[in-house]
């Protein structure tokens, strides 16, 4: 990771836009950043975590104030950093939340946050992303490390590493937390907490089971549990004495289960002996009842056998009239197709009359006529050929008139195309010489327009300088009357200084001239008593007062510069002169550059012309073509329409046309063959009629019947025969049943009615007594089914009852071991172990640039005894004294010791954190920390380990305030800092 380029704009104490070149700034390696305490060196830092990570670190980030106070409305704060991250060299440029000036109206509105991240390509820079959430993981996956990483790694910060140095372990560890990942150990121990409530829950239901259990045998066997068992309710009595207990109640049960199915059997036997009894009763009911059913049914049809008499008779003659249904319909069809085919001869007669002519209709004569339609029918196409020929004479004599008119007009055209050519070529080659003298035109005018531009500001411009020279005479003169008035005030405090310190003393305090304890003789003011703060009072007044000069004189010197050079480039020439010679620039360029506007559009006039001219030329010559082709093909059409107009006019003789001629013969044919295939149909119709009707009157005289009408009244429609055969039928079935009922047997000689009532209850009774012992019996059933299948399940809790405390101890154990409880004796908890081993290796690391910074004598030690009061260890830090032997608590270290170990300590804890992020290549290294507690030797070792640091091209930033280092340090940046916000020098 290499820093190239760093820009603020409106970022902390920066009130306009700053950038810094680190490529250039860091070339040997190593630069100072120097100022004075506040000026915003670290400023430069924050800008950097915030363009990579979108914050700040430390307290500065918790207050969200990045923008600067000293800013313009208009300027938006901005960070823009040019960094390297995984050989990818990208320009990361990001903007806060923050409040802008409505662009319409008055008020203020919120402008959200931007980030924008771009590749460096051998074309230039190209997009990666313009959305923070993209842009972010983008960079993250590149960083390989957190902010709180990047922040102690890159930008060694401010006193956090001495605070580090003396902290106590727990706090020490929280800020271990934020650089090692030690999500997965507290994972660890968090499954393991989880693993021991959860297998203390399953430890309590199991317990919970076994006493449920208890309390359901009790409840099903309808039993107290004994005294000696009531600890079994919550799991403490032994799995012995509750079984036997169990085993007792069961076989209560099973006695109560043999009691139970005597009574019940006992019970069902009565119940069938009633219920036997009650089915004789009800058979010998049925048969009393079939018997009056069947006397009653046999009144009735004696009743309607008089009325079936009429029926029977019908259905003796329909029977008879049937077989001659078919020869009697025969008859009765013929007869009506014989009156048909006789009305429709005379209606076929009479249409034949209308058109014959005096002719006889036959089959010569229909025959004749439609042999004249197919002749006509052959000159048809002659018709419409006739009409198409006159359609195209009338069409081509058109056409023959518009080509000879438009000959015509080609021959007049023709003649008139030279002149417009000639015309047209005129007006190319003046837009032509306009485009020509264009550029000179212009020229002149825009020199012209300048001259006068100039002139009109240098006339405005001067009225400004005077009042600006008067500003500056005013401010001169009020700075030294405040000046003059500053003179007269600490003249006057001066002579009255006497009475100044006399009216600080009291008896017994020291005279802060002579050292005297007694003042005999106080001094007094003689004339107006004047104070330090009037002095500084008008001091500052001066200050302003100049201040406000100054500005006014630079403000003065500015105009005139302006000025001279508006009238330099204004010229001698008056206002009145400019103004004429620019307006007849304007029109002069005005008209030029019209007429060479001109001269595209001419030169494509010009050329649409001679493309005309040409296609003129063409289609004349077509046209001339055209014309003798139509005057040929009309000639033609016309003998050809006279042909076919003479062939029609033969054929159509005295009718309007032609095809009224074959309609009128078609119809005549049509009459003609209707009428001779009617009187053939109506010889044919009445022949089989008169046979039908003899045929007819044979069959019915067979039947029985006198006559024809006879035999079809006694035809009956089959739906009412079918109603009455069956009527007469089922009467008969009828009769036939019911005199077979009386005549069984069982009917015959019936005893008396039983008592039916008398005997349900009696069933009703015995039923209820069975119900109740059949009822006691599944009760029983179902105590003893449930106490077995609750003796089961009591056997497999307890087995699990043991499992489970086994599993709960085991856990427990471990979660407490993990957690730096139980048999942790250096009460250590996992996260703090692991952390223990990655502060030992930061400790291996920085012991030796400890050693060559503090020559040899100072070494890191871990520690993992316990803390104050018995609080949790593991990660201690001590440093050996190689000069005594002693081991030494980090806090008994003298200011310079103390920083040359935060310097290592943070050097060290650099190297594993990069390590441990997968060896991310740090090249831009910043130490923020205070080197003004050294002394020259520990300073010269401090300054060898940097110098180490910037081996294998790596750049080292240190940022102080020390006035030393600018002279060991030559690449250095400056921050200034002033009234209004600070900057950089240079």
């Amino acid at each position: 990771m290499r820093v190239h380029r760093l820009a603020l704009t409106a970022f902390g104490p920066f009130a306009d836009k700053v950038a810094v070149d680190l490529d250039d700034l860091g070339r040997d390696g190593l630069f100072l950043l120097w100022g004075p305490t506040g000026a915003g060196k670290t400023t430069l830092l924050d800008g950097i975590v915030y363009a990579l990570y979108g914050t700040v670190p430390g307290a500065r980030g918790e207050e969200k104030r990045l923008r600067s106070d000293h800013a313009a409305d208009d300027v938006r704060t901005e960070v823009e950093c040019e960094v390297t991250l995984g050989g990818e060299r990208l320009l990361v440029v990001r903007r806060p939340e923050q409040q802008r000036p409505k662009r319409r109206g008055t008020g203020w509105t919120t402008e959200q946050a931007k980030l924008t991240v771009q590749r460096w390509t051998p074309e230039g820079w190209e997009p990666v992303s313009t959305r923070i959430d993209e842009g972010s993981e983008h960079l993250r996956s590149r960083l390989g490390l957190s902010a709180e990483q990047f922040c102690q790694v890159v930008l060694l910060p401010q006193g956090d590493f001495a605070r580090f140095l003396r902290a106590e372990p727990e706090d020490r560890g929280r800020l271990l937390r934020t650089l090692f990942d030690v999500g997965r150990f507290a994972q660890v121990e968090s499954w393991l907490d989880d693993r021991r409530r959860t297998a203390r829950s399953e430890l309590d239901e199991a317990r919970l089971s076994a006493s449920t259990l208890l309390a359901r045998v009790a409840q099903v066997a309808d039993v107290e549990v004994p005294e000696e068992l009531a600890p079994e309710l919550v799991g403490a009595a032994s799995a012995a004495h509750a079984g036997a207990w169990v085993r007792r109640v069961r076989a209560e049960v099973s006695d109560r289960l043999t009691e139970r199915e005597a009574a019940a059997a006992a019970a069902a036997a009565e119940v069938t002996r009633v219920d036997a009894a009650l089915a004789a009763a009800r058979a010998a009911e049925q048969r009393h009842a079939r018997r009056d059913r069947a006397r009653a049914d046999l009144a009735r049809l004696q009743a309607e056998a008089d009325e079936l008499v009429p029926l029977r008779a019908a259905l003796d003659a329909a029977g008879r009239a049937d077989p001659v249904r078919d020869v009697l319909e025969a008859a009765g069809h013929a007869a009506l197709a014989a009156e048909a085919a006789e009305e429709g001869l005379a209606a076929v007669r009479r249409n034949w009359i209308a058109v014959a002519g005096g002719r006889t209709a036959d089959t010569l004569l229909s025959r004749g006529l439609r042999d004249e339609v197919a002749a006509l029918r052959t000159v048809l196409p002659d018709v419409d050929r006739a009409a198409a020929l006159a359609t195209s004479v009338a069409r081509t004599s058109q056409q023959v008139d518009v080509l000879t008119a438009q000959c015509a007009g080609d021959d007049a055209a023709a003649a008139g195309w030279p002149a417009r050519l000639a015309q047209q070529e005129a007006v190319v080659e003046a837009a032509a010489g306009a485009d020509a003298r264009l550029a000179g035109v212009s020229a002149t005018l825009e020199r012209t327009r300048s001259a006068l531009t100039a002139a009109l500001a240098a006339e405005q411009l001067a009225v400004e300088a005077e009042r600006r020279r008067a500003a500056s005479r005013a401010a001169r003169e009020v700075w030294l009357d405040a000046r003059e008035t500053w003179t007269d005030l600490r003249g006057h405090r001066l002579a009255g200084m006497a009475a100044e310190l006399a009216a600080g003393l009291a008896d017994g305090d020291d005279c802060p001239v002579c050292g005297a304890v007694e003042h005999p003789r106080l001094a007094h003011a003689d004339g107006p008593v004047v104070t330090q703060a009037d002095e500084e009072q008008a001091r500052a007044v001066v200050e302003d007062r100049e201040e406000r000069f100054l500005a006014a004189q630079r403000a003065e010197e500015a105009t005139e510069r302006e000025l001279a050079a508006l009238r330099a480039q204004a010229g001698p020439e008056p206002l009145a002169e400019l103004e004429r010679a620019r307006a007849e620039a304007v029109a002069a360029e005005t008209s030029v550059r019209e007429l060479a506007g001109t001269l595209q559009p001419a030169r494509r006039e010009l050329a649409a012309l001679l493309a005309a001219r040409d296609e003129a030329t063409v289609a004349r010559a077509a046209n001339r073509e055209q014309l003798a082709q139509r005057r040929a093909e009309l000639r033609a059409a016309q003998e050809a329409l006279a042909e076919a107009r003479e062939r029609v006019a033969a054929a159509q003789g005295e009718d309007p046309d032609l095809a009224a001629r074959i309609r009128r013969l078609t119809v005549e044919a049509d009459r003609c063959e209707a009428l001779v295939e009617a009187e053939a149909t109506e010889l044919r119709a009445r022949t089989a009629a008169d046979a039908a009707r003899g045929h007819a009157e044979e069959r019915v005289t067979e039947a029985g019947f006198p006559d024809l009408l006879a035999a079809a009244d006694a035809l009956l429609d089959p739906a009412r025969a079918a109603r009455m055969r069956d009527r007469v039928t089922e009467h008969d079935q009828q009769w036939s049943v019911v005199t077979a009922a009386l005549a069984e047997p069982e009917l015959a000689d019936l005893a008396p009615r039983p008592d039916l009532p008398t005997m349900t209850e009696s069933l009703r009774s015995a039923t209820a007594v069975r119900e109740d012992a059949v009822s006691a019996l599944a009760e029983v059933r179902r105590c003893t089914a449930a106490l077995d299948g609750l003796s089961a399940d009591l056997t497999a809790v307890e087995v699990e009852l043991d499992e489970r405390r086994t599993v709960a101890e085991q856990v427990s154990a471990l979660a407490d071991l993990v957690n730096g409880r139980g048999a942790n004796t250096l009460r250590m908890r996992l996260q703090s172990f692991v952390l223990a081993a990655r502060l030992e290796q930061v400790a291996e690391v920085a012991s030796r640039r400890l050693r060559d910074m503090s020559g040899g004598r100072y070494t890191f030690l871990h520690s993992d005894a316990q803390g104050r009061h018995g609080a949790r260890g593991g990660l201690g830090l001590d440093v050996l004294d190689e000069y005594t032997g002693a081991r030494r608590p980090t806090k008994t270290l003298s200011g310079g010791e103390s920083f040359m170990a935060s310097l290592a300590l943070a050097l060290g804890l650099a190297d594993v954190v990069t390590a441990e992020s997968g060896g991310v290549q740090i090249d831009t290294l910043f130490v923020d920390e205070g080197f003004g507690t050294l002394d020259p030797q520990s300073l010269d070792a401090v300054m060898t380990v940097l110098d180490e640091l910037r081996r294998g091209g790596r750049t080292v930033g240190v940022i102080s305030h020390v006035e030393e280092l600018r002279t060991r340090i030559t690449s250095r940046l400056e921050v200034l800092s002033g009234r209004h916000g600070s900057r950089l020098a240079g």
